[in-house]
């Protein structure tokens, strides 16, 4: 998976609506615009993050083979040449701020002809690669953001992996298994003995599998690995997929820094409590939670 970062001008913010990338040839006075070559690259599967007058406001799969077409653009209308990418969009529900990530991404990108030039935000849609590096550090910025099932980027994603090169049954297995259903929910039931793992509870409705390391920071193979799946009651679950609570390499339950022990308590979580480990690779996963989620 190739990850993007496109700065889309508020002028063709429209074209979202109809989950199209549309980079132009030229710019507006009719210089080449260095974003067109950068999006020939783009292939169906991968990620990218929209930025909007410098703000994240959207990230997107590419779901499609891009090809170039003359089209209007602009609130002028002039038609120009353009690469139109097929994507599907989906908005965050809160943007993240250019100023807080500059900060956050100050150092990992160069300045010149970079998402961080200044004026960058303000220029006509462009597009620019982005290296694993930076890509986990979005990722990162917008789990603490909406940590829950990864909402938007985990809608995206998931659309990234059916456009991608995986088969069907696997595209499957994945999409099930972000929902904590299919193969993956039933092998990580059976190994927890059909139970809740922290309360005991049996009752399938009120017992949700849900992903220790973030679902869209794992790779196929840990997505779809019992060992990286909790079985937990509503409370527990919120709890830990918003770090609000997590768990030490040996069980112990830790308590974030905005919930105290009275609270988690009344809420029915022991700040006692200590986790049974099912498997040599769970106390890995475990880690990677508390180091995207976590703030002890």
């Amino acid at each position: 998976m190739a990850y993007w970062w496109l700065n889309q001008n508020e002028d063709e913010i429209d074209f979202w609506d109809d989950d199209l990338i549309v980079v132009p040839r030229r710019d507006k006075l009719g210089k080449t615009a260095p974003g067109f070559a950068v999006a020939a690259e783009m292939k169906p599967g991968d990620l990218g993050f929209a930025f909007v007058g410098g703000d994240l406001e959207s990230v997107f799969a590419v779901i499609g083979a891009g090809e170039e077409e003359v089209i209007e653009l602009g609130a002028d209308g002039q038609r120009r040449p353009a690469r139109i990418v097929p994507g599907r969009f989906v908005d965050l529900p809160s943007p993240l701020s250019f100023e807080a990530l500059s900060t956050l991404l100050r150092g990992a990108l160069p300045i010149v002809d970079s998402p961080l030039q200044p004026g960058s935000e303000r220029a006509e849609t462009r597009a620019f690669p982005l290296d694993d590096g930076v890509a986990q550090r979005l990722i990162h910025a917008l789990l603490m953001a909406e940590p829950i099932a990864g909402g938007a980027l985990g809608d995206a994603m998931a659309a990234a992996l059916s456009a991608g090169e995986r088969d069907d049954q696997t595209v499957e297995a994945l999409t099930m298994a972000r929902l904590g259903g299919g193969p993956f929910g039933e092998a990580v039931f059976a190994l927890w003995g059909g139970a809740c793992a922290v309360t005991g509870m049996t009752n399938r409705a009120l017992v949700q599998v849900v992903p220790i390391k973030p679902w869209v920071l794992a790779s196929d193979e840990e997505r779809l690995d019992p060992q990286n799946g909790l079985p937990l009651t509503p409370t527990w679950h919120v709890a830990f997929s918003s770090g609000l609570i997590a768990f030490e390499d040996d069980g112990q339950v830790l308590l974030a820094r905005d919930l105290d022990a009275e609270d988690a308590r009344k809420a029915g979580i022991d700040p006692a409590f200590r986790l049974a480990l099912k498997g040599e690779r769970q106390a890995t996963y475990l880690a990677a939670h508390r180091a995207a989620l976590f703030d002890g």
